[in-house]
Parts: structure tokens; C-alpha cells; sequence
């Protein structure tokens, strides 16, 4: 500096005076003027590149760009540019935020793909952030050939000899990279989804698919983050279906103790009758019996006599009363009520159906106030469910079985 001219110093104090001028015009006044204007436009896309991080990067790449016009004219041509240590900084810097700025773009382009149907359901974060790697990694070339004045090619043949240390130091995001762009192909997930991965106790939504790691915000609003790689060698169980469905099932069994079933009697039926699921049954069951009893009244006893059953009939009429339900979709999905195999346990009544909505709370609403009226009706038909301890409290009263409520 004390070899310089009183020219030089004001052509150099002239130079960083349009600088700072610059940077703030861009700053103050051009950057807020177009934020405004993109405001009122309707479109998300002009919001997203006025971003603070992105302009701020963009600012410092046209000050350079500003100071490097500015010093190849004759007028600010000073004897300290020439120097190639200032000269290979200066383009280092302009490498550097021209790098950085392209890198904020993509994450702009990122963000903007969370707003386009075709895009938003695609792992378009993990191609992005290996994109990401390969720009920063030539950035980080060309800077370091600036500096050390050879070529760019000369740094990239020579990567050829690295290839296994790179293979081997970048061996996770490959493999991330890979199974990316295989969720992507056979659309394993998409954010959204609600997935379970036992292997990682995750239960809930997917809120990011990244290159290393997917984040699911479990039901208890904790995030379980998974290695990218193991969503396609792991046991994933995605829920979208269910949900383009348009219904959840239920499955779910109520344990009859075998020793209150039995034969109803007429004064029973009669009773029973009154139930409007069961109605038409009961009239329709009785013809049927009669029929056959006395096509078979000649060769059979009293104990070969077919008898209506009291589970028979709280099957019955479990069936018709859900098909009366709003809430179920009995017509065009599965329904069935069903009688499992015998347990020690008892015997199960199976409700296998989906209801018309898959919305968790009011899913769950439904499923328990339809068990809510199946458990309260049982009396009526004079069955009990399944509880430990009810033989040996039969036992304990000396009561024959079907005797224990009286």
C-alpha cells in the first residue's frame, strides 16, 4: 500500500466506494422493490427465489462481477490487480459464491417441487442433495486449481486414482443415492404416507425423504429417522392404500365362553323376535327347521332335533345389524361375521368389514361403539364372553354352567 500513488488510492478508494454502493442498491432498494412486486403476483415460484438466503449470495457474486468490470477498464486497470495472488483470489471468490448461489438455487427448486403435484410425492430432496455433492465437489476443484494455477483437468484425471478411496468414503451416500432413486421408480413411499417400520419402531407420517434419511413423525409426535438405504431392504408397511381405498377394516373377534351356549327355547325365540336385525331371521330359521324336522320326525329323537342356537342367532344377528350401520361400507367391500375354531379361550365371533372413512379418530369412534352394543347385547341371548376365572367361580357355586347369572 505505501508503494501506491495518490491516483491509485483514489482510483482504489473510488473502486470499493461503487462497491458498497452496489451491494447496498441491491440490498435496500432493488431486492425489496421485487420481493414487493412478487407478492403481488400470483404465482409461489418468484416468492421462492427472493428467498433472504438466496439473494444475499446473489448479491455478493454481482458486487465481483461489478469489480471485475470495473477493473478491466483502463480507468481502475491498477498495477496491484496484476499481481496473480490477488488476481487467483479474487477468482476463487467469484468460483466460490457463484457455487454457493447455484447450490441455493437448488434448494429453492427443492422447495418449489413441494408445491407441483407430479413432483411433491417424489424423493426430488435426495437427487437434489446428490447433485449438491458433485457441483460442491468441483467447486472445490476449480478453486483449488485457481489457487494453485493448473488446470482443471489436471485435478479431475487425477481423480481416476482415487476412485476406490472415493468409493469407499462415499459408500453410504451411494447406497442412499441408489435406493433414492429406486423408492422413486417403484413408489415404496411418499411424503404423507403413513408407514410402520418395526425394525425401527417407527408408526406415523413420513415428513421427509432425504438422500441418507427418511424422518417419520410417529403418533406420539416423536421423529424416527431411517437410513434411506434401509427403506428397500427392510419389511416397510405403507397405509396409502388403505387410504385410496376410501376404507379402514376391522377385524376383530369377541370370545364366547363355551359353556353358555346353547339350544334357545320357544319362549326365548319368542322374546328374541322382538329384535328387528334378527326379525326376519328368526321367522325365516323357523320355517326352515319345522320343514326339516318333520321330513325327519319318524327317524329322529328328540336331541337329533334341529334347535335354533343362541350364538348361531347373536350371529345372525351381529351380520344384519352392521348392514344397517352408516358408518359401513357392507356393499362393496369385504363384510363378514364369522365363527373361528375353538380355543381355551372360547370360542370366537369374528367381524371382519371396513368402515367408510379412514380417518384414525373417527375410525376408532365407530369400531368402539359397535363393540360397545355387541358386548351389552350378549345377555339377551344368554352368552357371556370369555373371561379367566369364570369356570372356577361356577365351580366355587356348584352351578351348573349356564346357570352362573341366576
Amino acid at each position: 500500500m505505501n508503494n501506491l500513488s495518490t491516483s491509485e488510492l483514489s482510483s482504489l478508494a473510488i473502486i470499493f466506494g461503487i462497491l458498497i454502493i452496489t451491494y447496498f442498491v441491491l440490498r435496500s432498494i432493488l431486492f425489496p422493490t421485487l420481493k414487493k412486486i412478487a407478492k403481488r403476483t400470483s404465482t409461489f415460484i418468484d416468492d421462492l427465489f427472493l428467498e433472504k438466503k438466496f439473494l444475499n449470495r446473489l448479491s455478493y457474486v454481482l458486487v465481483i462481477i461489478v469489480f471485475t468490470f470495473l477493473t478491466s477498464s483502463p480507468r481502475f486497470n491498477l498495477e496491484i490487480f496484476s499481481n496473480p495472488l490477488i488476481s487467483r483470489l479474487l477468482d476463487s471468490l467469484l468460483t466460490l459464491f457463484v457455487g454457493l448461489t447455484i447450490l441455493e438455487m437448488l434448494t429453492v427448486f427443492n422447495k418449489v417441487s413441494e408445491n407441483i403435484d407430479v413432483l411433491k410425492n417424489k424423493p426430488i430432496k435426495g437427487y437434489i442433495q446428490i447433485i449438491k455433492i458433485i457441483i460442491a465437489s468441483f467447486i472445490a476443484i476449480i478453486i483449488f486449481a485457481i489457487i494453485t494455477g493448473q488446470s482443471v483437468a489436471y485435478y479431475i484425471s487425477g481423480l481416476g486414482a482415487l476412485t476406490a478411496v472415493l468409493l469407499l468414503v462415499f459408500q453410504d451416500t451411494i447406497l442412499s443415492f441408489v435406493a433414492s432413486v429406486q423408492i422413486g421408480q417403484n413408489d415404496i413411499i411418499k411424503i404423507g404416507d403413513w408407514i410402520e417400520v418395526s425394525e425401527f419402531g417407527a408408526d406415523g407420517d413420513v415428513v421427509d425423504i432425504a438422500l441418507h434419511t427418511v424422518k417419520v413423525q410417529n403418533w406420539d409426535k416423536t421423529i424416527t429417522t431411517i437410513p434411506t438405504s434401509k427403506i428397500v431392504n427392510t419389511s416397510v408397511k405403507n397405509w396409502r392404500a388403505m387410504s385410496e381405498y376410501g376404507g379402514r377394516r376391522i377385524k376383530r373377534s369377541i370370545l364366547i365362553d363355551i359353556s353358555s351356549i346353547k339350544f334357545l327355547t320357544a319362549e326365548e325365540t319368542v322374546e328374541l323376535q322382538k329384535l328387528s336385525p334378527i326379525k326376519s331371521y328368526i321367522s325365516e330359521k323357523n320355517k326352515e327347521l319345522e320343514e326339516f324336522n318333520k321330513l325327519n320326525s319318524e327317524s329322529s329323537n328328540q336331541l337329533e332335533t334341529r334347535r335354533l342356537t343362541n350364538i348361531g342367532t347373536y350371529r345372525a344377528y351381529v351380520e344384519n345389524y352392521l348392514k344397517q350401520s352408516q358408518n359401513l361400507n357392507t356393499d362393496t367391500m369385504t363384510f363378514l361375521v364369522r365363527q373361528l375354531p375353538s380355543s381355551p379361550e372360547g370360542v370366537p365371533i369374528e367381524i371382519y368389514t371396513f368402515t367408510n372413512t379412514t380417518e384414525w379418530v373417527a375410525y376408532e369412534k365407530i369400531q368402539s361403539d359397535i363393540f360397545d352394543h355387541l358386548f351389552a347385547i350378549l345377555p339377551k341371548f344368554g352368552l357371556r364372553v370369555f373371561q379367566s376365572g369364570v369356570i372356577e367361580a361356577v365351580a366355587m357355586k356348584n352351578l351348573p354352567f349356564n346357570q352362573l347369572d341366576e
